[in-house]
């Protein structure tokens, strides 16, 4: 996840996206009599239905900022309602610029459902997210660079980031189980059951990781707000001054996203503890990491 406002990722919106394509969902079986050659045939699809109506992105995106900047302290230059607004219709911008992911949910609406189409959704975001882990990396370490927050605190968002990809690495393995069991399944009661059953177990997790996605939003606008003069430069701060944050309210977010972080990788090793064991203590590593890549970068960024 890139700091500045400027590098909305994937993480920004993926949560609502996976939320809608493996959860907000239902089976359910059509049978139609089709007449070909004077010969009757039944022909049988399956297909996924929303629960529910789905939530715009843009009524989603504005309930979060909402519920941020009325969680966080804001400077006196700023207005909660215009910052709401502000961050809100950034995001959308990019959501609405974003026609790959766009498509992705597309096809969970789709009628004709053919393969494995909850397995193909999850790994198109995993497949997303690897494809810009480097790039998450270089934004983090150039912020770095661009202010006087320590090492350790710029490398709690690279554990954020693995532990993102943990998370998406575990609901695909999951759901292609599920998935799998389900498209054997000899009736459509039983493909309903297997269905209801990944979502049963994935349903936690997701929900777990949402609480420190949020925690994460909340730290990183807190601090963005309070290094910006305007609504122009919150998308690009030049400067983050950890003397601009006020002290107490920096270290309970700080804290609280180190909590969530802490025990959502700890929730994650009940999927899987052999998934994790290596990465459940890695932040010395994970900082000795981000280090060299912050000094590889010096030269370069001093051009």
């Amino acid at each position: 996840m890139t700091f500045p406002a400027s590098g909305t990722s994937l993480v920004d919106y993926s949560g609502s996206a996976l939320r809608y394509g493996l959860m907000d969902i239902k089976p359910v079986e059509v049978v139609e009599t089709i007449k070909r050659f004077g010969l009757k045939f039944k022909k049988i699809t399956r297909k996924f239905e929303p629960l529910k109506p789905a939530q715009s992105y843009e009524d989603l995106v504005t309930f979060q900022n909402k519920t941020i900047f009325s969680t966080v302290q804001i400077p006196e230059w700023f207005d909660a309602d215009k910052l709401v607004k502000v961050f809100s219709q950034y995001s959308i911008e990019n959501y609405e610029k974003d026609t790959e992911l766009k498509k992705a949910i597309e096809e969970v609406k789709k009628a004709e459902r053919k393969g494995r189409p909850l397995l193909s959704f999850i790994q198109f975001i995993k497949g997303r997210f690897e494809s810009r882990r480097n790039d998450y990396l270089e934004v983090e370490a150039e912020r770095f660079l661009t202010s006087n927050f320590p090492l350790s605190f710029y490398s709690k968002f690279v554990v954020f980031d693995n532990t993102y990809y943990d998370f998406l690495k575990i609901l695909e393995f999951k759901v292609r189980r599920y998935e799998f069991l389900a498209s054997s399944a000899r009736n459509f009661l039983m493909y309903q059951r297997r269905i209801a059953e990944m979502k049963r177990e994935i349903g936690p997790l997701i929900d777990k990781m949402d609480e420190c996605v949020f925690s994460c939003a909340c730290l990183k606008k807190y601090i963005i707000v309070w290094n910006s003069k305007d609504y122009k430069e919150i998308f690009n701060p030049k400067f983050l001054d950890i003397n601009n944050v006020e002290i107490s309210e920096f270290e309970r977010l700080y804290n609280n996203f180190s909590i969530k972080l802490r025990e959502t990788r700890e929730f994650m090793l009940r999927y899987n503890p052999d998934f994790l064991h290596k990465e459940i203590n890695s932040e010395e590593r994970t900082t000795k990491m981000f280090g060299k890549l912050v000094n590889l970068s010096l030269p370069v960024l001093k051009l």
